[in-house]
């Protein structure tokens, strides 16, 4: 009987860690490639001159590797940059 709850219980944790696994990926799917896509886009283009990227902002997956990483990478910065001036302005501590 110990062995048919063992089973039970780690065939549970194992579809609670598929469960935990699937929403890291999606958080790190629209989190990182898409959200900071779209906000690091913009300011990569205010500050090359409207030079960089030469994908549009619709167009992160034809961009290479490299370029999608710094404008997600600045996009992130600048979201959390925005996060600590706010908590600075409002008087929050970190």
């Amino acid at each position: 009987m110990d062995e048919l709850a063992e089973g039970a219980l780690k065939g549970i944790l194992r579809f609670l860690g598929l469960i935990i696994r699937a929403l890291i990926w999606l958080t790190y799917e629209f989190l990182f490639e898409k959200l900071a896509w779209y906000i690091g886009w913009p300011i990569c283009r205010l500050i090359t001159f409207n030079s960089l990227p030469r994908e549009g902002i619709t167009e992160s997956e034809r961009a290479s590797g490299t370029t999608q990483f710094m404008v997600s990478m600045t996009g992130l910065l600048s979201l959390v940059a925005s996060g600590v001036l706010l908590a600075q302005l409002t008087g929050s501590t970190l």
